[in-house]
């Protein structure tokens, strides 16, 4: 990779242009009750929590991760992610492979009153929301979200 940058500054993400598609991460908050519904992706997703606590359901295992705590959520196995504390929660994912780094660059334009645009763009990355998975309401009454 004779052109990727030695460092990359000031971005808050790492692309997968950076590092030939090996890896991208991207540095997030996960607001008080938010809730990120169970999914599956074609890529490992690693998250470091900088400061706060997430729970996380990987298959039908649910955990927690605290500041300092890494948690794995897996390619290609359902899991979902929250943050029932009453602070936010500092994370940085990374990616590995790279490529879903666009897929949040891409719903952060999308207009909240079109659920077609959602889909299409989890769609085109390879992501699947799983609407109908039980675990969605367990974790709401669970965690009051």
């Amino acid at each position: 990779m004779p052109d990727a940058p030695r460092f990359v500054r000031g971005e808050g993400t790492v692309r997968g242009d950076h590092t030939g598609g090996v890896l991208a991460s991207i540095e997030e908050t996960l607001q008080p009750g938010a809730f990120v519904t169970p999914h599956t992706h074609a890529n490992d997703v690693w998250v470091y929590v900088l400061s706060g606590t997430v729970g996380v359901l990987v298959g039908d295992e649910i955990g927690e991760a605290g500041a300092g705590e890494w948690a794995l959520k897996p390619r290609n196995v359902p899991h979902a992610m929250w943050n029932a504390s009453h602070e936010p929660a500092r994370l940085v994912e990374v990616l590995t492979p790279a490529g879903t780094e666009r897929w949040f660059e891409e719903i952060a334009a999308l207009d909240a009153t079109d659920p077609a645009a959602f889909d299409e763009t989890c769609q085109r990355h390879g992501i699947t929301f799983h609407r109908a998975s039980p675990w969605t309401a367990r974790i709401r009454e669970r965690y009051g979200l």
